[in-house]
């Protein structure tokens, strides 16, 4: 291919997701294609991320039961030198102390930022960990997500706690689950294409499993959206079924009385709806919080964890005012506590 022809894929991926560049490239030098010392520069700092994750996944405790979900398991299906860039990992924890043990795990050395998040009634926990990444103007931040749910779904879909059984499934559903709050870009499909050069499950497996987890209209959609451009035949033979189990889980959807929108977050700590942090920071040495507690005061709610302590909140912008009035709250807290 011409070089011309090289530099026009290069800008159509960069302006097709972020992360499709370092495939390209890594395609390019799989088939011996000459490249400067920019794009090889490119293309090696994108295989130190992979290999940077790799390490940090190899240091950590297997007995705490983590699976890591996505990543290395859609890299593992593509082809040797073909470099599947990760922008995060993302960990399913078995439970609120494993998770803690692994953010401690995680914590050497200091992430820049710790964002945590509480889903659904049963208290779910989502914890973001953020580093630099080796060329911070150009590479997004390094970034690894944790969490006591796999899938957690959105307003029209439950927060699902397990995964599938086998990896092949785990990782369609996972693809899918991207749509609820995303519309699919071109890896996606690259994922999917790839994950039919492996054995695909029998149609009555994937279609049942793709209504039990409440994504059988998504699965047809990443399929269609795949096929478009790429051959997944073995799957577009079950598009018949899969949109019968997707206008089915529709129906199950538009059936739901549509939640109102919560006026407190007591309201939304009530109803089990999503609540992220914002971190007001950290506790005290003698401050011995091993597992979240909620400090409910007046419509607001404190969040204390081991890593600080956060205003729970379900808006984007938060005013001055109740920033100050959750730091005067926690002062008092601290000072109730003896800490």
């Amino acid at each position: 291919m011409p070089d011309e022809g090289l530099g026009r894929l290069m800008l159509a991926a960069r302006q097709a997701h972020y992360t499709l560049p370092f495939l390209v490239l890594s395609v390019i030098e799989r088939d011996g294609i000459a490249m400067g010392p920019a794009a090889a520069g490119e293309l090696a700092r994108a295989r130190r991320r992979a290999l940077h994750y790799r390490d940090v996944l190899g240091r950590l405790p297997a007995e705490t039961g983590f699976t890591v979900l996505k990543g290395p398991s859609l890299a593992s299906a593509y082809p040797p030198g073909v470099l599947r860039p990760q922008g995060d990992i993302d960990l399913l924890v078995p439970d609120e102390e494993q998770l803690w043990r692994l953010v401690g795990e995680l914590s050497d050395p200091a992430p820049t930022a710790v964002w945590v998040t509480v889903l659904g009634q049963e208290r779910h926990l989502l914890v973001t960990m953020v580093w630099p990444p080796e060329e911070p103007l150009l590479d997004p931040e390094i970034r690894i997500e944790l969490c006591t749910a796999a899938l957690v779904g959105n307003a029209d879909v439950p927060i699902r706690v397990h995964p599938p059984d086998g990896p092949w499934l785990r990782n369609l559903v996972c693809l899918a689950e991207e749509r609820l709050q995303r519309p699919f870009h071109p890896r996606d499909a690259l994922d999917l294409y790839m994950l039919t050069g492996q054995d695909i499950p029998d149609a009555d497996d994937l279609v049942r499993t793709a209504a039990d987890f409440h994504l059988a209209a998504e699965v047809a959609e990443l399929v269609r959206y795949t096929a478009a451009e790429l051959p997944v035949d073995g799957l577009v033979t079950m598009l018949p079924a899969l949109d019968q189990a997707g206008d089915t889980e529709h129906e199950r959807r538009r059936s739901q009385e549509a939640p109102s929108a919560p006026a407190t977050t007591a309201d939304s700590l009530a109803s089990g709806l999503p609540l992220h942090g914002i971190r007001l920071g950290a506790l005290p040495p003698g401050a011995a919080v091993t597992r979240i507690r909620i400090h409910k005061y007046g419509d607001e709610a404190l969040l204390l964890t081991p890593v600080g302590v956060y205003l729970l909140v379900s808006e984007a912008l938060v005013s001055h005012e109740r920033h100050e009035r959750a730091h005067a709250e926690l002062a008092e807290l601290l000072k109730e506590a003896g800490w």
